[in-house]
């Protein structure tokens, strides 16, 4: 027996000696496993879609039918007429308004109807007198320089100063000169030529006596004087530069 057992330790080292050992397998070490279990995450609720709406058939609502509410009629009010006793209608009879004049028109002397003058000159108005005027009497002339390309002109009148109380024994005239001192006519001339520049005018002029009570004898206010006769005849003459 001891022979036997010799012989296979023997037989063993010299098997393992003869060939090279193959290594063992690495082994990973096992996973630790958690002690304690976790809980299960509740499922999230799934909530069902809502089912596809069937289309509801349009209906047509009958037209509404308007009841008319009864209105309460307003009370008629009661006029309780008060009777007048109706005056006869007067007659008026109109009355005519006479305005009483002095004098008579003045009798123009120059310059005439046709005749010219230029503007480098002062314009001299002449006249008839009509009688001795009295007291604060006077002759008003009346100027219009009139644009003879475009119509515009401008317009004064002057109380001629020198004709207060006039004897009315020989002529009457009134100097307008072409520049200041007033009484002048430049201001006139620049009015009607302000939209067109020209040198041709037209000068008309006519003459009234008046009661002077106190106005402006270069812009007479005609509230502050009294016509004592009519207008006299209006002359026109050309103005040339």
């Amino acid at each position: 027996m001891k022979k036997f057992v010799a012989l296979f330790i023997g037989a063993v080292l010299f098997a393992g000696c003869a060939s090279t050992p193959t290594p063992a397998p690495t082994v990973p070490a096992p996973t630790a496993i958690p002690t304690e279990i976790p809980k299960p995450t509740v499922a999230p609720t799934n909530t069902p879609l809502p089912p596809t709406p069937t289309t509801a058939p349009t209906v047509t609502p009958p037209p509404p039918t308007n009841t008319p509410i009864p209105t309460t009629p307003a009370p008629t009010a009661t006029n309780t007429r008060v009777p007048v006793t109706r005056q006869p209608t007067a007659v008026i009879t109109p009355t005519a308004t006479t305005v009483t004049l002095k004098y008579s028109a003045p009798q123009l002397n120059e310059p005439k109807a046709g005749d010219t003058r230029t503007t480098s000159n002062d314009l001299v108005f002449n006249w008839q007198p009509i009688a001795a005027l009295g007291a604060n009497e006077c002759y008003l002339v009346t100027v219009r320089i009139t644009n003879s390309v475009d119509n515009e002109y401008g317009e004064q009148s002057f109380l001629a100063e020198n004709t207060c109380n006039d004897a009315g024994n020989a002529g009457v005239s009134f100097t307008l000169r072409k520049r200041a001192p007033a009484p002048d006519y430049a201001g006139l001339v620049a009015i009607a030529s302000a939209k067109t520049p020209t040198t041709n005018f037209r000068v008309s002029w006519n003459v009234t006596v008046v009661q002077n009570n106190g106005t402006d004898p270069n812009k007479p206010d005609p509230s502050q004087y009294i016509p004592l006769s009519p207008r006299s005849e209006t002359f026109e003459f050309a103005l040339q530069g």
